[in-house]
């Protein structure tokens, strides 16, 4: 198996927290062994590693990695050359992106039903898709990085999010 972003993401954050794989297999209640084939790809990046580094840690990365890891897509860690990952950045980057998909989504109807689309609206639709796919992306980063920065909970905040939904009757337990 190739090693991947996953993978990377808990070494970088093991390494962060100062511990040994060792130390972490303790926590996690693995073997170390475990622990370093996670590390370097040859096992999956497993969600109770994922789990703890969001829960104890406040660390988002792990688990954004594994899960567009497993499966093929979804938001990860901004972290090209372009990228600047401070506060302030993200959020002007976010308010832009968010702009941009709403302007999007406003340019195309889908009141009609989708066998009667034009060719030109599916492409502008499209479109509004992916400008909605940047902001869902761009949103991910802020929520993140916000709270890390601000040592917000990233889990609890989910838990939060997860409870009014319920409460809302849009979700079930």
């Amino acid at each position: 198996m190739k090693r991947g972003r996953a993978a990377d993401a808990v070494k970088a954050a093991r390494q962060a927290t100062g511990m040994t794989q060792q130390q972490l297999s303790f926590e996690i209640y693995e073997s170390r062994e475990s622990v370093s084939h996670q590390e370097n790809g040859r096992y999956r990046v497993q969600p109770n590693i994922s789990k703890y580094f969001a829960e104890k840690h406040n660390n988002p990365w792990v688990a954004l990695e594994a899960a567009a890891e497993y499966t093929g897509w979804g938001p990860v860690k901004l972290d090209g050359d372009a990228v600047d990952l401070h506060r302030a950045s993200v959020t002007m980057k976010t308010r832009e992106e968010l702009t941009e998909a709403l302007e999007a989504i406003e340019s195309v109807c889908v009141a009609n039903h989708p066998r009667s689309i034009r060719e030109f609206d599916k492409q502008r639709l499209e479109e509004a898709m992916m400008q909605a796919i940047d902001a869902i992306v761009a949103l991910t980063q802020y929520v993140a990085v916000i709270c890390m920065d601000y040592g917000f909970s990233w889990w609890k905040m989910w838990q939060k999010h997860r409870a009014k939904l319920q409460a809302k009757g849009f979700i079930r337990q």
